[in-house]
């Protein structure tokens, strides 16, 4: 079967949904989507200085958070990312649990591992991949 590309303005609304039933459930509901486990990112906006929410897919790497900026593997990064490299301190919500994070994006050694993480999780990252020359930044979200 090939792979579903969705428009953006769809992505955006699956955005904004899963930040309403997180917001109103308490992390009760928003925090898995189609198997996958989904957090609420709350970053400071670059040029405003206002909280930004953004939902992304997350994998675990013990007590850290890894996401990628595939941006659904548009030629340029998404704006939370660009978020985190003016400003790394953040808070995630993940289901019930919030969390104060600092973000650090992965070094080439620690890179591959990760990817292949993601991957086990979400496949669709490697056609993403095929629709872009950038490379997807992989960050970490660590607990402070």
């Amino acid at each position: 079967m090939a792979p579903v590309h969705l428009p953006w303005a769809a992505v955006r609304l699956a955005d904004l949904l899963t930040q309403l039933a997180y917001g109103l459930s308490g992390g009760r509901v928003g925090g898995k989507q189609a198997g996958y486990s989904m957090l609420l990112l709350h970053t400071t906006g670059r040029k405003t200085g206002k909280t930004r929410t953004h939902t992304l897919l997350y994998v675990r790497d013990g007590e850290h958070f890894i996401v990628c900026g595939s941006n659904n593997g548009q030629s340029h990064h998404p704006a939370w990312y660009h978020n985190l490299q003016a400003q790394p301190h953040a808070r995630i919500q993940a289901g019930r649990a919030s969390y104060e994070v600092v973000a650090e994006r992965a070094g080439p050694e620690e890179y591959e591992r990760l990817w292949n993480l993601l991957l086990k999780s979400r496949p669709q990252y490697n056609e993403y991949r095929k629709r872009t020359a950038r490379e997807f930044p992989i960050v970490i979200l660590k607990p402070v």
